[in-house]
Parts: C-alpha cells; structure tokens; sequence
C-alpha cells in the first residue's frame, strides 16, 4: 500500500487488492463502467491495464443504473489510482480519480456512504478515507473479498496489541501508584514513632502501622487479610496516620 505518491513506501495491500480486482469477471455492463474510467487514468499499473485493453471494444452505453455497476466504478477507482493501508500509524485508503472524474467519483462515493475527505497533492485532489470500518466496506463492495480478509486480519491485529498495551500501562500505573502509596504510608509511621506519637494514638491506627511496617510492599488486600478486616478500613486508617505525620 503507499500511504501517498513519490517516496512513500508501498504496502502489500495496495499491489494485492488491485491484482485481485483485475481477476474478477468483467460482464458487459463491468466493462462499460471500467471502459469509461480506467484508460482516463494517467498510471495504470499492469493489473489496471490488463483490465483496460479488455474494455476497449465496448460501448460505453448507459452507465450506473444497477447497484452492480456503482460497485464496478468503486472497483474501477481502485485500479485506477488507489492505495490502501494498515500501518502503524493507522488506517487509510486513498483514491486518485482520472482528471475529470473528480466530480462524478465524489458523488458515487457519496451515494455509496463513504464520503471521504478531499485534499489537493501535486495539483491532483486526493480522496481519502481513514476510518477501519468505511475501509472494510469499501474493499467489500469493489469485489476485494480476499485483500478485506488480509485488512481485517491485520486490523484484528493491532487492536488485540492495542488493548493488551493499554492493560500492561494500566496495570503498571496502578502498581506504580500502590508503590508510592506505601512509602508515604511508611515514612509517616516512622515519623510519628520518633516524634513518640504512634504510641498514643488508638489501637486500630498502632494495628494498621504496625502492619504495614511488617509488610512495606503488601497491598491494601493483603494488609486487610492480615487485620481481618476490610480494604476500606485499612485506606482509611492508613490515611489518618498520614495526616497526623502532616500535623
């Protein structure tokens, strides 16, 4: 797939969606759709061209009556200038409509519910659509059943990776606070036994100190375990004895 033109990369995607458009049948009213469109586009690639010289021969007739030959024109728009991609820096098909076929490309992928934005490259305008889900239904409606299964599988992917990342940083974050929390909770007990002022407060807060000096790195869950109580009441207990440090 290019994620653009010139110096961009290309993605496999891009290559394997237009060789596999160009394998599809071409009916009578595919290749007036295809005869009306592709030989306009400036870059062909060979699939494209391919599907070019075996539309030469037919009359360009009506086009667009039937929903078959709005969903050739999309195959069409593809092989005629297309690009899709699954990176990681995200999703994106994009499509170069032949030059005087701006205007019609954007009111059939109006139609069809794609609305793409449009943006001006090297004097061409430029559709593109980012959204995973418009992608998927476009590569199914132009015919690309087998490069919509290699996007999914990418894009199950890197979905499955994201989730698992953001439940690792969650996870680390969560731990990282619990750490900081007991150093708190560990240094305002050592501060009020030197000052001689943990012996005089009432026994649940002695207990809860005691405790957690024991264990520096237990959890709350833990600590409640250990004083047969409750998470709630080890957080608060812990947290008076902070405060009466900060006294």
């Amino acid at each position: 797939m290019t994620r653009g033109v010139g110096a961009r990369e290309r993605s496999p995607l891009s290559d394997e969606v237009k060789a596999e458009l160009s394998r599809l049948p071409l009916k009578t009213c595919d290749a007036r759709v295809l005869g009306a469109l592709l030989p306009r586009a400036g870059h062909l690639g060979v699939p494209a061209r391919r599907v070019a010289h075996r539309t030469e021969e037919v009359d360009p007739g009506s086009l667009f009556r039937r929903v078959c030959c709005r969903r050739t024109y999309l195959r069409g728009l593809m092989l005629a200038g297309g690009s899709v991609s699954a990176g990681p820096s995200g999703y994106l098909l994009e499509l170069r409509p032949p030059r005087g076929e701006v205007r019609r490309a954007a009111s059939m992928l109006g139609r069809e519910g794609f609305a793409p934005a449009i943006r001006s490259r090297r004097g061409q305008l430029v559709f593109t659509i980012r959204d995973a889900e418009l992608i998927a239904a476009y590569l199914r409606a132009c015919g690309a059943s087998e490069t919509l299964l290699r996007f999914e599988a990418r894009r199950v992917s890197r979905e499955v990776r994201g989730r698992t990342n953001a439940l690792v940083n969650a996870e680390a974050a969560n731990l990282a606070r619990a750490v900081a929390s007991a150093r708190t909770q560990t240094e305002a007990i050592r501060v009020l036994a030197r000052a001689g002022r943990l012996t005089r407060l009432p026994a649940p807060l002695r207990e809860a100190a005691s405790a957690r000096l024991r264990a520096p790195a237990a959890t709350l869950n833990d600590l409640a375990r250990r004083l047969g109580t409750t998470k709630w009441v080890v957080r608060s207990r812990l947290r008076r004895l902070v405060e009466e440090a900060e006294e």
